[in-house]
């Protein structure tokens, strides 16, 4: 879904044990203030803010960078049960972390089941003011939100240009 962000932007890295070897590897993700798109049909959107983003399939240059600055392993790749390739984390192994199960499944990386759990969350806030276009989907969390719960970290400056 082709969409417009708005600012303040965050990553948010989190951590996930590997369900092919069993390691644990840093996981990221990414949360806007809002979204908006031209369709006509907008019901989809999201009424909650701030909106954590997954299934990235385009990225601006921007979060790429940044995404740089963590541990992750975060690249794209085609994946078979969203049948597209977007942008996922991944293991030392190899093995992709999808989107779907950090999520969407509860306890996992970015679905908390309790402030102890969104404290684990390292938020980082991106400098960056000006909307941006990327075309991806937008997850659902439990009742305890990682931006507003997780634990800030430093601000990002990511030197565009």
């Amino acid at each position: 879904m082709k969409l417009t962000i708005h600012p303040p932007f965050h990553l948010l890295r989190s951590w996930e044990v590997c369900w092919k070897c069993g390691a644990g590897a840093e996981a990221i993700a990414f949360a806007v203030a809002a979204v908006t798109c031209d369709d006509e049909d907008d019901d989809d959107l999201p009424v909650h803010s701030p909106v954590v983003l997954r299934d990235v399939e385009q990225a601006p240059l921007l979060f790429l960078a940044a995404a740089t600055r963590s541990d992750a392993d975060f690249k794209k790749r085609y994946s078979r049960a969203a049948d597209r390739e977007y942008f996922m984390n991944h293991c030392t192994c190899g093995a992709p972390f999808g989107d779907h199960f950090l999520h969407n499944e509860p306890g996992h990386a970015f679905y908390p089941l309790d402030p102890t759990d969104a404290a684990s969350i390292k938020v980082h806030e991106i400098d960056c003011t000006e909307s941006q276009e990327i075309d991806c989907w937008f997850a659902g969390w439990s009742s305890v939100c990682p931006v507003e719960n997780g634990t800030p970290a430093e601000r990002i400056a990511v030197p565009l240009g």
